[in-house]
Parts: structure tokens; sequence; C-alpha cells
């Protein structure tokens, strides 16, 4: 049945606890303000408190105005409807077609999108082929390190359902990728000397010949993949350039979610019915600058100035300005469904002190300083986390120092990317190759950062250490000259005696030319979460009664994540939530 705007925001208020601010009008914005143009006031009334701030209603829990009925030209019914063409949406929409479901997808793209590629998987068959031991049992130490860096804060339900059918699910993408064309690479682990976060080769990309770097372009190749198989194989419609606007709840917002109401191209509107189930999979909301602020204050307030805040592109891939808006989100909301337990969602940042081996899951092994010329940390740890050290220090600004003889402490580097047995051409380099390109970086000077009008990163190279920090432009320079010499120190009597750096990769920094970088900001791509979501991937209300008809999967899962997106397990986003959990809901709607 249709529902009128009191329908609407009644479930609105339940899904948020929250109603208008006594004596006040508007929505909040993203400054706190009463609405987007609301003028400062120093009137009492005016201040927040804990009261004010809990009665009031974001701009982001106000639906539209329902569709009047004569408006909507067509409806189409399925068994299924799925909004989102990602890599989560279409690998939901194969596996339910695959075994016999009536599905259609919904997205507001004009093509099946993704961005990145790595996709993390636990025993797959690709990794017992390349002699990789790696199963449930053996990834128990990782996975407790992960849970406990988001201090438990997340559905461990869900985590187990990944882990324990990662392999099937992985297989299965496999077959239906190489049916395709598309070849599999797996990626390096991480090999931690403390072994905290140490991890085998766990990523599995898909790449072709037009397009061999599958660890950073993979995805989108394997969500049209899906594309191509759900419409050609299947049969399956896919109606693109078609934004969902609204859900339909049955029984006064307080039933089953029974339907769409989306746009088509020509801008008529059409009800999309779903006999069974509709399935959410829009993306995540780094887009909409009072979800930013609400539910990702941290990230917000660092990256809000490098977001383009008023455009959106559902086309976008891997993109570092914000990514979708947050649409299934507020859908979610609109019909009563509660937010994830978990505040503040998990962002995904990256962006270490650049330094000589400087890759997605390795950071610089080696000597890095804060502005006064001091060490700052203990510099061996991955990039997300060098990331989020660096975001801690005065001007966001790192710099890292090394040596040339430091590209001699391996035989070869493997780069982001590289995969084991290096079927995709990317070779690793050796120390003459890692120099060249040290060499390329100090040429460029300055190289601006992903998506961001304040990050970048500066290259330098001297013959002396003292010419060297002459160049560092904004360091403490004498400061600095000592922290090198005493790091020097602990490196030759192998104990470092302020960071505490394992003995097995504490290098001396003495052999010229001598090479450094500064490093300013770092890179926000998306932001983890969303709506209450159970391990079966029912969206939930505040009691956690699951909303019968209405489910939820990809990066938009509520409480998967928590603290921050760490790359820990690399691939873990696209391997998890896009793909074995969104791979085991279409196989479980397909039974209803």
């Amino acid at each position: 049945m249709d529902i009128n705007r009191r329908d609407f925001l009644a479930g609105a208020g339940a899904a948020a606890g929250m109603a208008a601010i006594a004596g006040a009008s508007g929505a909040l914005a993203a400054d706190g303000s009463k609405a987007a143009d609301a003028k400062a006031s120093a009137a009492p009334s005016d201040v927040m408190t804990a009261d004010a701030y809990a009665k009031a209603t974001w701009s982001f829990m106000v639906p539209p105005e329902p569709v009047p009925d004569d408006q909507i030209t067509q409806t189409k019914t399925h068994d299924i409807v799925i909004v989102g063409a990602g890599m989560a949406g279409m690998c939901c929409a194969v596996a339910a077609a695959e075994k016999g479901a009536d599905v259609i997808v919904v997205t507001a793209s004009s093509t099946a999108i993704s961005r990145g590629g790595s996709n993390h998987a636990i025993g797959s068959k690709y990794q017992i082929e390349k002699g990789i031991e790696y199963n449930p049992e053996l990834a128990r130490k990782i996975v407790k390190s992960e849970q406990t860096a988001g201090t438990y804060l997340m559905d461990k339900k869900k985590w187990e359902r990944w882990i324990n059918h990662s392999a099937e699910s992985i297989d299965w993408t496999i077959d239906l990728m190489e049916g395709r064309g598309l070849k599999c690479s797996l990626e390096p682990g991480f090999p931690d000397p403390d072994g905290i976060i140490d991890v085998p080769p766990a990523s599995h990309n898909f790449y072709n010949d037009e397009q061999p770097f599958g660890a950073l372009f993979g995805a989108p190749l394997e969500a049209r993949a899906y594309a191509d198989i759900f419409t050609e194989d299947y049969g399956g419609e896919i109606d693109y350039n078609t934004v969902a606007k609204y859900l339909v709840r049955d029984d006064d917002n307080t039933g089953r979610v029974s339907a769409v109401i989306a746009q088509d191209p020509d801008g008529a509107y059409v009800r999309y019915a779903a006999n069974k189930a509709v399935v959410l999979a829009t993306g995540d909301f780094s887009k909409d600058r009072d979800l930013m602020a609400r539910y990702c204050p941290f990230a917000y307030k660092i990256f809000k100035d490098d977001i383009t805040w008023d455009t959106v592109n559902y086309d976008t891939e891997l993109a570092y300005d914000g990514l979708m808006p947050g649409d299934g989100q507020k859908m979610g909301l609109w019909v009563g469904a509660a937010w994830q337990k978990i505040e503040p969602c998990a962002p995904m940042i990256n962006g270490g002190s650049a330094g000589p081996a400087h890759g997605v899951i390795s950071n610089f092994w080696g000597l890095n300083m804060d502005i006064h010329g001091e060490r700052y940390m203990n510099e061996v740890t991955n990039f997300a986390y060098g990331a989020m050290a660096k975001l801690m220090l005065p001007q966001q600004t790192a710099f890292a120092v090394w040596d040339t003889n430091y590209a001699y402490t391996q035989d070869e580097w493997e780069a982001f990317g590289c995969s084991v047995g290096y079927e995709n051409g990317i070779m690793p380099s050796t120390p003459e190759e890692l120099i060249a390109g040290w060499d390329a970086n100090v040429e460029k000077g300055r190289v601006q950062g992903l998506g961001s009008a304040s990050a970048y990163t500066e290259y330098y190279k001297a013959d002396t250490i003292e010419e060297l920090v002459e160049q560092m432009d904004g360091i403490n320079k004498e400061q600095a000259l000592a922290t090198i010499k005493r790091y020097n120190e602990y490196a030759k009597n192998g104990l470092d005696e302020e960071y505490h750096v394992n003995p097995e990769v504490l290098y001396p920094i003495e052999t010229g030319p001598f090479y450094a970088t500064k490093s300013v900001g770092s890179t926000f791509l998306t932001v983890c979460g969303g709506l209450r979501t159970n391990e079966k991937m029912q969206v939930c209300e505040e009691d956690d009664t699951p909303i019968e008809g209405l489910y939820n999967t990809g990066i938009m899962t509520g409480d998967f994540y928590a603290n921050s997106y760490n790359f820990v397990m690399p691939g873990q986003n696209l391997g998890a939530v896009c793909g074995t959990l969104s791979y085991l809901l279409g196989r479980d709607l397909a039974k209803l």
C-alpha cells in the first residue's frame, strides 16, 4: 500500500529516536545550525545542549514527499529487487539468479561499477595451487588481532560467516571470472617482523591484458563481468540511470517493505514491487555532508574541504573526493531502520610517511620524523596505521629519511599489486630499479596527493646527510640531524632505545646518496557502515527486530568494522561484505 508523508516521518522518528527541537523548526546542518542556511545567533535557545542534541532532527532524517499514484507511470514486479549495481549488488544478483530466483537490479549508475580490486579470502583453491597455507584455523591469530583493533565493537557473527565461507565464495567467483576472460592474481602478504599484523598472500584480484593492474583497477572488470553473466546467462534485467527515491513499507510504515519508487532516465516514476525482498546495495555516504558530520566526524573534520559535496557522479570508481551520497542509508532510515550500533563509522584512510618501499601493505622501515625533527612512532607498520599516526602530528606532516644501501637490504622488492608467481606481468623491482624509482620521484619534486588539494609529497636527494636535511622544508634541522645520528647509533647497536623497532629491520642511514620525503596529509577514499544489519543481512529496527522484506549488503553493512578500516587484512571489504556476504545473501534469498 502507499504511505503518506506522516507515515514517512513516523518511520524516521522511530529510527532516530528524535523529534524536532522544542520551539524550533528545520533540520540540523553539518555545522550544528538548525538549517543549512541558518545564521549564528547568540540567543540562549540556540545553544546546543545534550538534551537539544538528543531531540534534534538531522536533514537526512527528513524524507521526500511521496510521489502521487497518478505520477507513477508503470509497475515492475519481481521476487527480488536489488538497488545498486556495484560489486555487492551484482554479486548478490548473480548468486540469486544462478539458483533460479526472479531478480531485477535498479541502479543510478550507467554501468556496473566498483573500485579497487583486492578480495581477501581464506583457503581458496588458488592459494592452495600456489602453496599458500591459509585456512580459518591459521587465520585465527590475524582475525583476533583485527577484532582487537576494533575493540570487539563489531558483529562477530557476520565475521564468522565470511571466514567460514570465503573460500567457497572466491572459488565461485574465480570460475565465473575465468569464464568471462579474466585471470586471477594473488597479491603478496605482509611479513611483520613482530608477528602482530602478519598476513599471508590472501588478496585475490582479477585482470586482463588491457588492464593488468587488478589490485587497483580489477573491481570494475569484476562488477561488469557479473553484470554480463546476470543479463546474458540468466536473462536478468538491469535498469541503469534509474535513481531510487524511497521505499514503500506496508501497514502505515510498520509492515513489510514491498516496493521501491525510482525515477528513470526520462524523469518518469516507476514502482519496483518486490514479492520477497528488497536489497539495498547503494554504497557509502561520503558525499553527504550531514551524514559524514553525524556518523564519521573524525574524517569529516579532516577532509571536508577536499570533498566536492554538491556534485554526485553515480559512475564514480577510484576517486578521493567523496563517492556516494548515502541513498540507501537514508531510504532505510525513512522506513524505521536503525543506524548501526557503533559510532563513529569506520573511515578508509591511508597514506603514511612516504618512504623507499611505501606500498599499500608496507610502510617505510626506517626513520620517520615530525616537523620538530623528532621521531613519533615505531615505523614498522602498514600504510593505514602510518596514515593515522601522521594525522596526529603537527600540521599532519611527516618526514622520512633513508640511504642508498636500503635498496640492497632485499634482493627483490615486491610492490602493491605484484602477484605471487607474477602471472600478470608486474615483476618485483631489483635494488637498482628501486633506486631508479627514487630518482624519478626526486626529478618530479612534488607529487600531489590523491583527491586532496592540500595533501602532497616532496622528494629530496643529497650526497650528505647535512645537505639532505638542509633541503627538507619545514623541519627543525638541528634536531633532525641529532635524531638521525641517534637513530644510527641504535641501528649499529641493534637496539632502538626510543621506539623499539625490531632489530631485524633496523638499518643505519650512512651510505650516500641519501633520500628523504616530506608528506603532508593523507588520503580518504570511503566510509564503511550504515544501517543496522544482522548476520542474515536483514535490516533491523532499534530493538534489533528485522524489517520484513528489507536487506542490506556491501559497504553499507552496519557493524562490520569499528574504529577504522586499517588494511591489515587487505581486500577485506571487497572480499567480505561485497563478496562473500553478498554471495550468501543471494543464495539465501533464492530459497525464500
